[in-house]
């Protein structure tokens, strides 16, 4: 996995403070083998933290002057994600929030109220509410779910700005994988429901005979139910698919404020859009013993 992250200024920055989301999560689901960031000018400072979903976060300062900043993050992962088991064919009114332990309640509350970027929309709920009928096993409905928003939305890069919201994007029908992702999190919490926004990456290059991912050159985005018994039961509703050894999950957060790729400022040297470039494919046993 690679992904490259490329800041041009139209004239000299003198400081720059970011952090970056780019480490790979570990789960049971998934090892992380390898993981390296390197930040092209070379920063004054950096360290890794922890933030309060568990990511990890890589603070760096720049303070020398510099007219492009580069952010290359590399990482060999491992997956292997988990069947749905029985908690999973429970009906889905069973697993709201409100039906939830205190324990687990203290622990997901973050997940169960709206969020800037993932906030109550009645039109989500009601659009959410005709995949969630009354009784119906809940990976049955959230997979009807994530198909519903693949079929009526759009995928269309450029539709969408990283701020537009979630009442924007129900009005013209088209965006990009966060947009999904942002819908279908707004959608399930309105229900009652506990769910997360997850970023990650997809196959670059998909199994033979399929059609390439969409958002497979870029940072990806879907969403995550929690499911007690099972745990985060994740659906990519941009590609109609279960997440499944074609992703890579990296920060997971209550919607895409929280888990950017890159966040920060810079001093001196004007408005700029990054170039991304993101590759995830797969290596075989003897291209991981070599040390490739």
């Amino acid at each position: 996995m690679r992904h490259e992250t490329l800041y041009r200024y139209p004239g000299l920055a003198s400081l720059a403070y970011n952090k970056a989301w780019l480490a790979p999560l570990v789960r049971l689901e998934q090892q992380v083998l390898e993981h390296r960031v390197r930040i092209d000018p070379k920063p004054r400072f950096q360290h890794v933290q922890t933030d309060s979903f568990g990511n990890r976060v890589h603070y760096f300062e720049v303070h020398k002057p510099h007219q492009q900043l580069k952010v290359t993050s590399e990482a060999v992962v491992g997956r292997c994600p988990k069947p749905l088991n029985d908690a999973c064919q429970f009906p889905w009114e069973q697993i709201t929030y409100h039906s939830l332990q205190a324990r687990q309640k203290m622990e997901l509350c973050s997940f169960a109220y709206p969020s800037p970027m993932a906030p109550y929309h009645e039109e989500a709920k009601d659009y959410a509410q005709s995949c969630f009928s009354p009784a119906r096993p809940v990976a049955e409905s959230l997979l009807d779910f994530a198909g519903r928003i693949y079929r009526d939305f759009s995928y269309e890069s450029g539709a969408t700005q990283v701020d537009t919201t979630l009442g924007e994007f129900l009005d013209i029908r088209k965006g990009v994988c966060q947009d999904f992702a942002h819908l279908a999190v707004s959608g399930l919490r309105s229900l009652g429901l506990v769910a997360a926004y997850v970023s990650g990456y997809v196959m670059t290059y998909p199994p033979e005979g399929e059609e390439k991912r969409q958002g497979a050159d870029a940072s990806h985005a879907w969403v995550a139910l929690y499911v007690p018994d099972y745990g985060w039961l994740h659906v990519d509703p941009t590609n109609n698919m279960w997440v499944s050894d074609e992703h890579v999950i990296v920060a997971i957060g209550r919607d895409y404020s929280d888990v950017p790729p890159l966040k920060g400022v810079c001093y001196g040297a004007g408005q700029q859009q990054p170039e991304v470039a993101v590759t995830l494919e797969r290596i075989s046993r003897e291209e991981l013993s070599y040390g490739h």
